[in-house]
């Protein structure tokens, strides 16, 4: 997960990422669509938690294919 993860002020360049990477979905399409919506969940728990608290933000980058 650590190659996902970016630092504070880092600089981030897409183009080095690859679209295709399935890395952290080793098995099948289906089971990474299932964890996708559990990490949904979490991350809509975790999004009210610092937004109740005033202090943090969340970010979320999303790569569509052919600029969508």
């Amino acid at each position: 997960m650590k190659y996902y993860r970016v630092e504070p002020d880092a600089k981030v360049r897409l183009k080095k990422m690859d679209p295709e990477d399935s890395a952290l979905f080793k098995e099948g399409k289906e089971k990474g669509l299932k964890h996708l919506e559990e990490l949904t969940r979490k991350l809509e728990t975790l999004q009210e938690v610092l937004y109740g608290e005033h202090k943090h933000k969340v970010l979320v980058v999303l790569q569509a294919m052919d600029t969508a």
